[in-house]
């Protein structure tokens, strides 16, 4: 067994079709090279699963794993990742959810969870220090996210226990279910919960005592107290929360609205930041150890949606039913986040599935036998529904906009890159966003490469192409470092390289210096790009829906510009080149 510091040394293997149960020992060398989250989820997807496996298949796998600063005082060290085979993209699948759930797996006593296999009934599995048990689920099924965990943690009374859970659409197998955990956090895009489903596994309960230990405690501490002093303390996003990004994008003519048709939404008053802390905001909530306190716990306290509670909406699912559905009440936005919330569903496809389906009803190209019209939150409510338990033209919904695409012949209008829908940002308004969208190893993604903030602030040209192809992989592997270690996004600002080299240091007693880190994060992004490219995805993959090549937007702070098919080339040719990879987009052989 491994026994450096920062790590516990150990994998819990899991297999539910023998309910079987293994320790595997994590290697120095793994660890070394990989870090932890998104490098061991790409090393053991890519040498595990075969390629064309179906993921919801017995022989799939799901992944959780921590990093090596997962449970120390580093700010924001609370999250776990999820790493599949996406059943919604086939390609490589992960997510992330912060609260409060990935220090106990740690201190339970893993740096990780695999799961494989498939269970012949539904099952829960509880993991008290160590000791692991399954348990019949059956009386579990059907159930929502928070009446399962409230649930679990009474029959095995541990009302400290953290559970994670799917809703009735894992159950299901929505290809865009989520994995919830602390009652509103989420695992939340490329359909992880239809994996946990498709294993009949309803959730997984962790509670550990055990201490993280550090190489260098006091170097340890030392460090955190200069990452904190980086960190505002009351900023934009602990005041406002990420709905603070609506008027910002509306300003800048990028708040996707109408299902992709614009980018400025005319009632975004009715659902910004301003509009939700003087409603419905009660108080705001924190993950385990994060200073940002960005979370928002809400609830509607008056009216037809009276009672509904969230923590949020965040950004995106504001985005996705205010702009997308133009549902132009904050309240109606809650309520469709509390059902996507216990459903079990992503909300940034959600919104993007119901928005299309607007669309296609717009035009006179799909006759459903009942409205679906924009503005309305109660369409928006009972699609969510008949797509949560896969009723009538929902089962067709249920397969994410690309296949319901396919399926429909709706191709031409369907807004996704390798099948992932977009988040709330539209490319036409940033070319270093267009390029992420792209070329996301999971599809168009604004958590892999954060170069729209940059953008956005008008500390990069927005509209320049020249650079953007080194500055979105500079930023991906920035990300995956943080994604390996694995910290929030949100206060990535905060840390530098050094910073992060010093805390992968003295939390492991690895001597490793800032342009070996920097390789690593290099190796992790062509691991999960690989994975891909075994799955078939190649340079024909890394474009854009046609819309944001072809249709400008007609107002707002982007008028007339759309992404410029010549230009996207000359970005992509640029990224391909820092990657080393071939013009076809694949990665070297030796990773």
């Amino acid at each position: 067994m491994v026994t450096m510091k920062g790590y516990t040394g150990k994998f819990l293997r899991l297999n539910l079709t023998d309910q079987t149960q293994d320790e595997i020992p994590l290697k120095k060398k793994i660890a070394r090279e990989y870090i932890g989250g998104k490098g061991f989820g790409a090393h053991l997807l890519l040498t595990e699963l075969k390629n064309g496996v179906d993921p919801l298949s017995p022989d799939s796998i799901l992944a959780f794993m921590t990093g090596p600063l997962t449970g120390t005082m580093a700010p924001t060290s609370n999250r776990y990742g999820v790493f599949f085979k996406s059943p919604l993209t086939g390609i490589w699948g992960e997510s992330y959810s912060g609260g409060h759930l990935a220090p106990q797996m740690k201190r339970a006593g893993y740096d990780g969870i695999i799961i494989s296999g498939r269970a012949n009934s539904p099952t829960f599995i509880s993991i008290i220090d160590r000791k692991v048990q399954f348990h019949d689920a059956s009386h579990l099924w059907g159930m929502n996210t928070r009446e399962t965990e409230d649930a679990v943690m009474e029959q095995l009374g541990q009302p400290d226990a953290k559970v994670m859970t799917i809703g009735p659409a894992g159950e299901n197998m929505v290809n865009f279910a989520c994995i919830s955990n602390d009652y509103f956090r989420q695992l939340g895009r490329a359909g992880g919960g239809a994996v946990m489903g498709s294993k009949n596994l309803k959730a997984i309960a962790i509670k550990g005592t055990k201490k993280v230990g550090l190489a260098d405690e006091e170097s340890f501490a030392a460090k955190v107290k200069e990452i904190l002093a980086k960190i505002p303390k009351d900023g934009p996003l602990t005041v406002q929360g990420t709905p603070v990004m609506v008027n910002a994008q509306n300003a800048l003519g990028t708040f996707p609205t109408h299902y992709w048709q614009k980018g400025f939404f005319d009632a975004h008053e009715t659902i910004n930041a301003q509009t939700m802390l003087k409603l419905i905001v009660d108080k705001n909530k924190a993950c385990w150890n994060c200073p940002v306190s960005c979370g928002k716990l809400s609830s509607v306290k008056e009216g037809e949606f009276k009672g509904t509670v969230v923590e949020g909406p965040e950004y995106e699912t504001i985005f996705a039913f205010g702009g997308l559905c133009e549902i132009a009440d904050i309240r109606a936005v809650t309520k469709a986040n509390e059902i996507c919330d216990l459903l079990g569903l992503d909300t940034i496809t959600a919104g993007n599935v119901v928005g299309f389906t607007m669309r296609a009803n717009e035009l006179d190209r799909l006759e459903l036998g009942f409205p679906i019209d924009f503005g309305s939150a109660e369409d928006t409510f009972k699609l969510l529904r008949m797509i949560s338990y896969r009723e009538g033209i929902g089962d067709i919904l249920a397969d994410g906009v690309m296949r319901a695409s396919e399926f429909l012949d709706l191709e031409d209008i369907a807004v996704h890159v390798k099948g992932l829908e977009p988040p709330g940002y539209d490319p036409r308004g940033y070319n270093g966003m267009a390029l992420s969208y792209g070329v996301g190893v999971r599809g168009a993604d604004h958590l892999r490469s954060s170069v729209f903030l940059p953008e956005g602030r008008g500390v990069v040209d927005r509209f320049a192409v020249e650079g953007k192809g080194r500055f979105v992989k500079r930023s991906e592997d920035f990300l995956a470092i943080f994604d390996s270690m694995i910290l929030c996004n949100f206060v990535s600002g905060a840390y530098s390289w050094e910073d992060l080299t010093d805390l992968y240091k003295y939390a492991t007693g690895f001597d490793v210096n800032t342009d070996e880190l920097k390789r690593c994060a290099e190796r992790i992004v062509n691991m999960a790009r690989t994975f891909s490219t075994r799955e078939g995805i190649s340079r024909k993959d890394d474009y854009l829906p046609n819309i944001f090549y072809e249709v400008p937007f007609t107002e707002g702070s982007s008028k007339a510009h759309v992404v410029v098919k010549e230009d996207y080339d000359r970005m992509l040719d640029e990224y391909y080149k820092a990657r080393n990879w071939s013009e076809e987009g694949i990665p070297p052989e030796d990773l």
